[in-house]
């Protein structure tokens, strides 16, 4: 870790009273692999004041996109991530030995407009920017489409390789809205103030998502997979990191400033817009098996949308670690 960035994390933890044992002797290192989004900030405030912190060095480093992920989970170097829920199914099927652990987010991904858009059916006809073609953005705004009767041909979707990079081309050409995850919805709505271009959010995605599917208002998103044969190897840490995960949690939501300025060091956002997205970003921690039933019913929208996001069908119970 470079000298600055340990600076800040310790001055950040020490105003907040904790303590960075994350920093302590050199330990067998348990690392975890996050998303540049906002439940990563859950993830690394777990490390750094967490009681496995104690027994071993936990340490978060950041994926760049979804294709990055998938590729350090095929070469084995990666055995502890978090990832858009989806991912661990489709590798799952196509024989990778992955399970779930855990939902981190029950609705991550935001949509800002330059001008109110009070509901799905305001889209047509409307430019929309999204990351990730063909990953969770995409995957969850074209199911709401379709399940609304919205011609997704009549909303002109342009994608974006990254959050950061739609956000910058949303604000700079002629976009109408664009649909990113926290902290970069709040980030975008700070940036367009210094630019001098409107930004607010539009319908909640959520409520919109549970009146066109009869559902709750949860998209469980995101959350932590693994390595199956490491999980079953250090099933005992997993539960002591889960516990910190639920602490953190507390942590961060009591603690929106202090948790911001830790997260700048993992996500592309200032710290302002990080403390402005927690309240948005349906942060949890909530096992794999205690959302099972939300979690079966949002891959049967996935699977019912497009097959191949899942690898072709939904998993078997044994996905389901803990």
């Amino acid at each position: 870790m470079e000298r600055r960035t340990f600076l800040k994390l310790t001055s950040a933890l020490a105003l907040a009273g904790v303590a960075p044992s994350v920093f302590a002797t050199a330990k067998e290192p348990f690392t975890v692999y996050g998303a540049p989004a906002l439940p990563s900030l859950t993830i690394a405030v777990a490390g750094l004041q967490g009681q496995l912190a104690k027994q071993r060095e936990v340490i978060l480093k950041v994926w760049r996109n979804p294709d990055h992920l998938r590729a350090g989970i095929a070469s084995g170097e990666f055995k502890v991530m978090m990832s858009p829920s989806n991912v661990g199914v489709n590798l799952r099927n196509q024989g990778q030995k992955v399970g779930m652990i855990n939902i981190l987010t029950n609705g991550i991904t935001q949509l800002v407009s330059k001008k109110p858009l009070n509901s799905p059916e305001e889209l047509p006809n409307k430019k929309v920017i999204i990351p990730f073609k063909n990953d969770m953005p995409d995957i969850v705004f074209r199911a709401l489409l379709k399940q609304r009767g919205i011609n997704a041909e009549r909303v002109d979707i342009t994608y974006a390789a990254a959050p950061a990079e739609a956000v910058s081309l949303f604000l700079s050409k002629e976009f109408d809205a664009v649909f990113v995850p926290e902290p970069l919805a709040s980030a975008c709505i700070l940036k367009g103030k210094k630019m001098g271009v409107e930004v607010v959010r539009s319908f909640n995605f959520g409520q919109a998502w549970a009146e066109a599917f009869n559902s709750k208002p949860v998209t469980p998103n995101a959350g932590i997979i693994a390595d199956v044969d490491f999980y079953h190897a250090h099933a005992e840490e997993f539960e002591i990191f889960h516990q910190d995960l639920q602490n953190a949690l507390v942590w961060v939501k009591n603690n929106a400033q202090s948790a911001a300025e830790i997260g700048t060091n993992y996500m592309p956002a200032p710290a302002p817009a990080i403390a402005n997205a927690i309240p948005h970003a349906n942060l949890t921690v909530a096992k794999g098996s205690e959302m099972k039933e939300e979690i079966m019913r949002f891959y049967e929208i996935i699977l019912r949308y497009n097959p191949k996001l899942l690898g072709g069908k939904l998993p078997t119970d044994d996905f389901f670690l803990c």
